[in-house]
């Protein structure tokens, strides 16, 4: 059954959600990308009451992932904003949301150099599911990029995600 929010909060108005893939950075392999995209999705799911399915038709789709890069697409080059993601507009939203990744900044799957692809799509989602940045370092929800924090946090983000969706099914 879906999830009726009762609060105020930007959310979405059903907690199975479906994500389309629309282009990926070549810095990485397609099936590593996926791979990497599906990992921070379930880095959620694990937490809350929500869950990911990765679907082939981009119109069906609640998430659209795609890529980007200049000030067309809202990036500012190599080492500046790494991606973005719209939040719910609001509360039990069903609509399609946009999150975007700069193809000038170097992806990385942790055998590389780069930015950590999955760290940083997992702090994208949070936004997506319609958290706020998080004024604590630690958070995956921090206003910047940690290498060391790939998934939701208990002191914040896990607090923070339950209020909206509830403990894990």
């Amino acid at each position: 059954p879906d999830f009726n929010l009762s609060s105020s909060k930007r959310s979405w108005g059903s907690n199975n959600l479906t994500y389309f893939i629309a282009n990926r950075d070549n810095d990485l392999a397609s099936e590593v990308w996926d791979s990497l995209i599906a990992e921070a999705f379930f880095s959620w799911s694990k937490v809350a009451g929500v869950s990911f399915k990765k679907i082939e038709n981009e119109a069906s789709a609640n998430i659209l992932i795609n890529i980007g890069s200049g000030k067309e697409d809202h990036f500012d080059g190599p080492n500046g904003t790494l991606a973005w993601a719209y939040l719910p507009p609001r509360p039990n939203y069903t609509g399609q949301l946009l999150m975007k990744f700069d193809t000038e900044e170097l992806w990385s799957s942790g055998h590389e150099a780069g930015f950590l692809l999955k760290n940083v799509a997992a702090h994208e989602i949070g936004h997506i599911l319609g958290l706020s940045h998080s004024e604590k370092k630690t958070a995956l929800m921090a206003p910047h990029y940690n290498k060391d924090i790939f998934e939701p946090q208990q002191e914040d983000d896990i607090i923070r995600i339950q209020e909206i969706y509830g403990k894990p099914n």
